[in-house]
């Protein structure tokens, strides 16, 4: 392996990368509001960095690497702000590995697998490689080469530096190449169930470009988003947008009464009464609310809540999170303030490390906090797992493909989830979409009118029989908006 990491000049260094993620999200119908912008800093970035090489600048570094040499390709997008904030991570492991990083703008590729350009030369070769690794299941997703191949699937998320630095030496000590996509042995092998005969669909204008993780409110009839950096809260009802605390993930509780989000500037994980986070946001003053609680060892990303138990007095919370090196959860009691007295929230024992010893990424847990839906790093494949009480995880379901992230219905027995874009030079392939799985009937639907769905798009259920999912504008001045599909399949 090569001693040294190879930078090449860019015009966009430091925090000039959270601009170009800003002006990303204004390209495309952002509107000004009067707040403060978001409270959190993001790390500068190594003079030289080039964080917007092209994938086929990728693929000839791959190429250019059959000898003795090794490397990284890391995949990321303004969209995700966390994509950005691991950047560097990313570099720091690469440095203290010795082996060449680049830095792919997420779009690209995803421009390059919609438009089918497969010349036959060795760089469409490496591309090609790199779309059945599942580059595009998630950003930030990154494939390690060593040799001039592909070694193992694509790895996802945000991680620590030494988390990046001891996953990409144990693929290299495996010396695996990438073979053929995971996606032939999948559920995605038979053709899905037929649609309905009556699906009716609204769509609603969102700000901007949102991210990826949105989540629906129950008993709000409202959704969650994030779109440069801010939080957003939608009204289905009335379509009125209104601007909320915190600046990724917010998350509901199952119930409606409490979010949950990872704080600004690595402070822990952050409780918010939904009350009055409605309440303050209506009135635009979402920078007068206070978190009700901050539990500084969780501090982590991509949270997700189940509800392990509730009675007249308190409800007793999971909130799992996906830890720097696998998963994480705690487990919460939060109790009814008397009177007007706010609610007390309560940690039940140390943070809690599930399925230890898996390589596991994106976590979604299940509403009753009992089962949680990965991607396996060493298969590159979605599974679902039970978490037993003594935080070992025993495997129930194998989706056998990659899959973004995994959401729950209410019920547990249904699943929805979008899927990267896959390719062949032959000219075949699995055409991207939203799709829902039952588990009671074993059935798989694909979703009516979800073919322009986001490539980064997680879906989310909306109560008993409907779905929602992202349709980002994909041409300067084109709005995005969100889409409920009705009924569930």
């Amino acid at each position: 392996m090569g001693p040294h990491v190879r930078w090449v000049a860019s015009a966009f260094l430091g925090v000039g990368v959270l601009a170009l993620a800003l002006a990303f999200g204004a390209r495309f119908g952002a509107v000004a509001v009067a707040e403060s912008a978001p409270a959190y800093e993001l790390d500068a970035l190594p003079s030289g960095v080039d964080t917007l090489s092209s994938v086929e600048s990728a693929a000839g570094r791959i190429e250019a690497c059959a000898a003795d040499c090794a490397g990284v390709v890391y995949f990321w997008s303004p969209r995700m702000p966390l994509s950005r904030a691991a950047i560097p991570n990313m570099v720091l492991a690469t440095q203290r590995l010795g082996v060449g990083l680049t830095l792919v703008a997420f779009e690209d590729l995803e421009r390059y697998a919609e438009s089918g350009v497969m010349d036959g030369s060795g760089v469409a070769e490496h591309v090609e490689a790199m779309l059945e690794a599942g580059a595009l299941t998630h950003a930030p997703s990154f494939v390690v080469h060593e040799g001039g191949q592909l070694v193992g699937p694509a790895i996802l998320g945000y991680k620590e530096a030494a988390a990046y630095e001891a996953m990409i030496s144990s693929r290299l000590s495996e010396g695996t190449s990438v073979s053929a996509s995971p996606v032939q042995a999948s559920l995605l092998a038979g053709s899905p169930a037929p649609l309905p005969d009556r699906v009716s669909f609204r769509d609603y204008e969102a700000v901007g470009v949102p991210g990826a993780y949105f989540r629906w409110v129950p008993g709000r009839d409202a959704l969650a988003y994030e779109s440069a950096g801010r939080i957003y809260l939608m009204d289905l009802s009335e379509g009125d947008t209104w601007i909320a605390p915190g600046y990724v993930d917010f998350v509901p509780t199952p119930d409606g009464r409490y979010f949950v989000t990872p704080g600004p500037r690595n402070v822990g994980l952050v409780f918010y009464a939904a009350d009055e986070v409605f309440e303050e946001a209506r009135r635009g003053r979402s920078g007068a609310v206070r978190p009700i609680f901050t539990d500084d060892r969780m501090r982590d990303q991509y949270p997700s809540v189940g509800i392990l138990a509730l009675d007249e007095f308190s409800v007793r919370y999971r909130v799992l999170t996906s830890w720097f090196e696998g998963l994480l959860y705690r487990d919460y009691e939060i109790r009814n303030g008397e009177g007007d007295a706010p609610p007390t929230v309560v940690a039940l024992g140390p943070p809690v490390v599930p399925c230890a010893g898996m390589s596991l990424s994106t976590p979604i847990m299940s509403q009753d906090g009992l089962e949680v839906a990965v991607r396996e790093e060493a298969s590159g494949t979605t599974k679902i797992f039970s978490i037993l009480p003594d935080g070992r995880c025993e495997e129930v379901l194998a989706l056998g493909m990659p899959t973004r992230k995994v959401a729950w219905h209410a019920t547990g027995r249904k699943l929805a989830f979008s899927t990267p874009r896959v390719r062949s030079m032959s000219g075949g392939g699995v055409e991207p979409g939203i799709f829902v799985y039952d588990r009671d009937e074993r059935r798989l639907t694909r979703v009516a009118d979800s073919e322009g769905a986001s490539q980064l798009a997680f879906p989310d259920f909306i109560g008993e029989d409907a779905l929602t999912f992202m349709i980002p504008g994909r041409t300067y001045g084109e709005q995005s908006f969100f889409r409920v599909v009705e009924p569930l399949p």
